[in-house]
């Protein structure tokens, strides 16, 4: 869509538009002519096809009533009344009169190739031929045929000519006829014969006329190039089994004609090529003219157009695309000799100077105000703590507790000293643990048996670097949430508190581990936590976790992050993947 609406576009398809309607005529008018001569000569061949295919089958059809008038022959008699067993000359004799006769009258019948006769109560079958020079296997398939035909009687269809093969030799058409007393008379007509007068017609050195059957298969001898076209084939056999008579498809005109008198069909294929050489020569040639000088001209408007608007154009877009992606030092070069894109470039190159130049102020002053809101993040104390921290060192003092009151008060001092670092962006691990450390033994001073921590964090990760506070809020939501919430069994609330390799990169990430023994997190929370609705919707009220997750993308951005889970015996697990070299949005001291 934005292809189509684009200025080259419209351009190209005005031009279009303009020169289509001279080109479609001009095909139309090739086309219609076309189409003309495809009808005639499809006309034309289908008229000499069908004279031609009546003439064989009136052939054929003489040649069937000459074998039924053989039934009153006197030979014939001699044969039907005399055996071989009898050793009688006259039966031998008119074997030898009617192969004189069969002769002489395939003369006559010049489509005839074999008459031959069986007599089933001797076996004995005589034939005379003058095509085939296979007598042998002739012989062979005639008696076997002849046989396996008088040990039943004729069905209907052979009142029509049938398909007949014979090993080593072509295919032919044979006909045979119950002359009465186990006499069988029949004759053989080659299928090349009968395809002798088609293959005279005029259909080109790529052409073809041959005979198929039922199922598009040459019976012809010849060789046929044209039919081992896959499209010819299946359009061949479309036409018998549709009963078509012509089809002109794939640059073919593909012409059929049945016998009806036999189950084979007469084809003629000619090429497309052939059939309209006789065309007006700037008829065929539309079809190479017209394209190639509508390309001509298009390609001469489209370089005028490129050097004159396109490029420009391109340029010009190409450039807001790079400024568009904070390439504010893009600049376009003056294009000569075309005043409207000259303005346009040196217009573009003012915008930009003036884009970058106020891309830099705001982006300063976004970096002063992420620094005062990080120092702001960072220095937030939960009031609750405060508050109850000196309620225990008044409850201590009024029970005259005075090392507890003292130890309280490292603890609470040492706590407060570490949140009033606010000038620094960054801590070592070790830092943060004794700091949670710090306040977890006030917790502890507070709960007594009540609650427990362990620490295990390897020597390695003690120097590594992470944000102030980034692990206390933690321990601290454990303690007011997981603590208060837990089913009082008589055990301690524990807390622990573990650094391992992280799986995926241990060159680039630790894993540091907090987890209780609580009642971990609630379902909706965790929903929450897993979406970020939750911390979308607290906003800068929310004191505890939005406030790490906000400092940990401003720190680290997408390198790490932190994983909030339940585990599988009850209690609730935050996994943080750290940077081991921490990396820093702000530079230490700013």
């Amino acid at each position: 869509m934005q292809f189509m609406q684009s200025v080259r576009f419209k351009i190209v398809f005005g031009f279009l538009l303009l020169t289509a309607p001279m080109a479609f005529f001009l095909v139309y008018n090739n086309v219609y002519a076309t189409n003309v001569v495809r009808d005639q000569i499809s006309l034309h061949y289908n008229n000499l096809m069908e004279q031609q295919v009546k003439n064989n089958d009136a052939i054929l059809q003489e040649t069937m009533r000459y074998l039924y008038r053989m039934q009153g022959d006197p030979d014939i008699q001699t044969i039907q009344t005399l055996s071989l067993e009898d050793d009688d000359s006259d039966y031998t004799m008119a074997k030898m009169e009617l192969t004189r006769r069969f002769l002489l009258d395939t003369g006559y019948y010049n489509k005839v190739d074999t008459f031959f006769v069986y007599s089933r109560k001797d076996d004995d079958m005589f034939f005379s031929t003058q095509y085939s020079f296979h007598f042998a296997e002739v012989q062979d398939a005639l008696l076997k045929y002849t046989t396996k035909l008088a040990s039943k009687d004729l069905p209907e269809e052979m009142q029509r000519w049938e398909r007949f093969s014979i090993p080593h030799d072509t295919n032919y058409l044979i006909k045979t006829v119950d002359l009465g007393s186990g006499v069988y008379m029949g004759a053989l007509v080659q299928i090349d014969r009968l395809n002798e007068e088609l293959s005279q017609f005029d259909v080109g050195p790529d052409g073809a006329t041959f005979v198929v059957d039922p199922a598009g298969n040459p019976l012809t001898n010849s060789p046929l190039p044209v039919v081992q076209e896959s499209v010819v084939h299946n359009d061949i056999v479309e036409m018998t089994k549709q009963g078509r008579t012509s089809w002109n498809h794939s640059h073919f005109l593909v012409i059929t004609q049945p016998s009806a008198i036999s189950d084979i069909h007469y084809m003629i294929v000619i090429p497309e090529t052939y059939t309209l050489k006789n065309l007006p020569y700037f008829q065929k040639m539309l079809y190479i003219w017209i394209p190639l000088t509508v390309a001509i001209v298009l390609s001469f408007y489209l370089l005028f157009l490129q050097r004159v608007m396109f490029k420009p154009l391109v340029a010009l877009i190409r450039g807001m695309r790079k400024l568009g992606q904070g390439r504010f030092n893009v600049r376009l070069p003056a294009v000569p000799g075309n005043s409207e894109f000259t303005f346009m470039s040196s217009t573009f190159n003012l915008m930009a100077e003036q884009i970058e130049k106020l891309k830099i102020d705001v982006y300063e002053e976004q970096i002063r105000v992420q620094k005062a809101e990080y120092k702001h993040l960072q220095i937030q104390i939960n009031p609750h703590f405060y508050m109850n921290s000196l309620n225990i060192i008044y409850n201590l003092a009024a029970l005259k507790d005075y090392k507890l009151v003292q130890k309280m008060s490292l603890h609470l001092a040492d706590y407060f000293r570490f949140l009033m670092l606010g000038h620094r962006t960054v801590v070592t691990l070790e830092d943060e643990i004794r700091h949670i450390e710090h306040y977890l033994e006030i917790q502890k001073i507070r709960y007594v048996t009540k609650l427990e921590y362990d620490i295990q964090v390897l020597p390695e990760h003690l120097p590594v670097q992470l944000s102030p506070l980034l692990l206390q809020p933690f321990v601290e939501n454990s303690v007011i949430h997981g603590f208060t919430k837990k089913v009082q069994d008589g055990t301690p609330f524990r807390i622990s508190i573990s650094s391992s390799h992280d799986d995926e990169k241990p060159d680039q990430l630790l894993m540091l581990t907090i987890m209780d023994n609580g009642p971990g997190f609630p379902e909706a929370f965790m929903e929450g936590l897993q979406s970020g609705e939750h911390f979308e919707e607290a906003g800068e009220h929310h004191l505890g976790i939005w406030n790490i997750l906000r400092r940990f993308r401003m720190l680290y951005g997408d390198e790490g992050g932190i994983e909030f889970l339940n585990g599988e015996a009850g209690g609730a697990i935050v996994r943080m993947r750290l940077p081991l070299h921490g990396t820093s949005t702000f530079e230490e001291g700013q």
